[in-house]
This record gives C-alpha cells, sequence and structure tokens, in this order.
C-alpha cells in the first residue's frame, strides 16, 4: 500500500491521511487472512451440518467492507480513541454465522466452542452476549481470538428465522447506528430518541414469530439492551419506514454498481496498459456508483405500497 495515502471522508465521518492508513493497513492484515478463515469456519460447518444441522450465512461477506470499518473506526476516532486503539480492537473485520433450527441450536453453538477452542482459539472476555429476550435483535453474538496472535474474528449464531430477521433489519440498524437520526431531527434530542423508538418498533415487528431456542439462556451473557416504547407517533413510523426503503434502494445500487465495476474492472486488466488508462477506468466506475445510487434514490422516494406488517414471504414476519 502506498505511504502517499490521502484522508478519507464519508457519511458524515473524515480520516486524516494517517488515520486512514493506519484503518487500512490494519483491514488489509484481515484480507490477507480471509481465504484461511474461511476454510476454518466451513470446516466446523461440515462437522456441524451432520451432528446438529449448521449452517454457514453469509459466506461472501465474511470481510467487512473497507468503508464501513473506516466510518466504524472514524466513530471511534471522534469518540476519544487514537486510530491505534481503533484499529486494533476492532473484533468484526472478519466475521461469520452459522445457524441451527431451534431444537438443534444450543447444542450445535456448544458443539461449536468446542471445536473453536481445540483449534485454539477462546471467546474474547465481555464479547458473549445473548440478546435472545431483546425486543430488537435477538441471536447470540461472540468474539474470538487465537491464543498465539492477536487474529480476532465475530461469529453470530443464529436460527434460520432470527437470521432472515437480523437481514431484513439491516438498514434500519444503520440508519438506528449512524448519525441519521440525529440529522433527521436537526438537534432536536427528543425528536432524534422518537425516531430511534419508531426504528425499535419496525425491527421489533420482524421478530414477533421468530422461535427462542430452549436452552440457549445458558450460552453467554443475557442482555435486553432497548426496550419498546409503545406511544411512538405513528408519523415517525411512516417516516423511519421511508428512510428505510430509500436506504435498502441505496445499499442495492451499490451492490450492483460494486459487481458491475468489478465485471468491467476484470475486463479492463485484460485490455488497459498503463497507469493512465487504468486511472480512467477507475473514474468510469465511480461514476457508474454514483449514477446508480442517485437513481435509486429518487425510485425511493416512491415507496413500496404495502400492508404493516406483510404477510411472511418466508421465514418469520417481513415488512
Amino acid at each position: 500500500m502506498s505511504e502517499q495515502m490521502g484522508g478519507w471522508k464519508g457519511e458524515g465521518y473524515d480520516l486524516s491521511p494517517e488515520e486512514n492508513r493506519i484503518i487500512t493497513e490494519r483491514w488489509e492484515r484481515a484480507a490477507a487472512a480471509r481465504d484461511r478463515m474461511d476454510g476454518m469456519m466451513k470446516d466446523i460447518q461440515q462437522e456441524t451440518a451432520r451432528s446438529h444441522g449448521g449452517k454457514l450465512e453469509g459466506l461472501e461477506y465474511s470481510l467487512k467492507d473497507l468503508n464501513s470499518f473506516r466510518r466504524k473506526a472514524a466513530g471511534a476516532i471522534d469518540a476519544g480513541d487514537s486510530p491505534e486503539v481503533a484499529a486494533k480492537e476492532v473484533k468484526d473485520l472478519n466475521r461469520y454465522t452459522l445457524t441451527f433450527e431451534p431444537d438443534a441450536y444450543t447444542k450445535g453453538v456448544e458443539r461449536t466452542y468446542e471445536r473453536l477452542r481445540e483449534a485454539g482459539y477462546e471467546p474474547i472476555p465481555g464479547s458473549e452476549k445473548n440478546t435472545w429476550q431483546d425486543p430488537v435483535y435477538k441471536g447470540i453474538n461472540t468474539s474470538w481470538q487465537h491464543g498465539q496472535s492477536e487474529e480476532k474474528f465475530e461469529l453470530q449464531f443464529h436460527t434460520p428465522d432470527s437470521f432472515t430477521a437480523k437481514m431484513e433489519n439491516h438498514e434500519l440498524y444503520e440508519i438506528s447506528r449512524g448519525k441519521e437520526l440525529d440529522e433527521l431531527a436537526e438537534g432536536n434530542d427528543d425528536l432524534a430518541q422518537s425516531y430511534l423508538d419508531a426504528a425499535n418498533q419496525l425491527q421489533n415487528d420482524r421478530y414477533k414469530n421468530v422461535k427462542i431456542p430452549p436452552g440457549q439462556e445458558r450460552i453467554g451473557q443475557q442482555l435486553i439492551r432497548d426496550k419498546l416504547k409503545p406511544d411512538v407517533p405513528q408519523e415517525h413510523v411512516e417516516l423511519i419506514r421511508q428512510k428505510e426503503a430509500e436506504k435498502r434502494a441505496e445499499n442495492e445500487a451499490k451492490a450492483l454498481a460494486k459487481a458491475e465495476a468489478k465485471k468491467q474492472a476484470e475486463q479492463a486488466a485484460l485490455q488497459l496498459d498503463g497507469p493512465t488508462q487504468a486511472e480512467a477506468q477507475g473514474l468510469r466506475n465511480k461514476l457508474a456508483t454514483k449514477a446508480a445510487v442517485q437513481q435509486a434514490r429518487q425510485n425511493a422516494a416512491a415507496p413500496r405500497v404495502e400492508p404493516f406488517p406483510a404477510q411472511s414471504r418466508g421465514r418469520g414476519p417481513s415488512l
């Protein structure tokens, strides 16, 4: 990586050139470890699939997006961490999800613990968070570190239903954890809190029919992090639902543009010769991404006409 890397800005956050260099180098180490760690988790999945029906979900997302990491690190730096601490403390650059059906869930999780310990990993103290009783997010989140290195990764345990609800809530999670609610409330703290309560209500609706696995209470620290507010104004719920639709359309456009940019880059690699042409191709890819996002925002201005909550399209309730 070039030592002349510039700074970074995105979604209300920014990193200086030096901060960006430290954060990016940490991400590159995680990227280098990805194939090996993917292989380890595939082996665990194969064993637990035979014994407990385990399934490895979302392997294509096993490396956190670089800009997502930059946003997270920038938030930590804004809160007072040094860039070195922000880079070192992150646990989810490499991240995985295993699902088990409710009746096999607890024993499947426990067997996974055994396999990881056999491989030299231990849970990072304080990282075993069991939120099956939480109204806004249900599952078990853990972080692991190898005993002879600083290598870390996140491992989430879900049932198929709770995983579906989590994925459907992704945009609401982004909205709740970012700066969008504060910007939407224009500095009114009470209004921002009401918008957050509306987002929590919408997330909770998707968990209503999710079965809680028997015996899960013996794993990790039991946490209830959010409480629902029954008196959230309906207009606030409708506004957050609209913001969710816009965010989802934007994310879908980014994913499509990224896939197209990758395809074009692969084709260009066979044809381009020299840094000038490569830079030109990169500029075209950025312009394509920007145009796709702008179009997605326009499309999201007219939200889907759909009752709330809608009938389930598969596992669990959905919007």
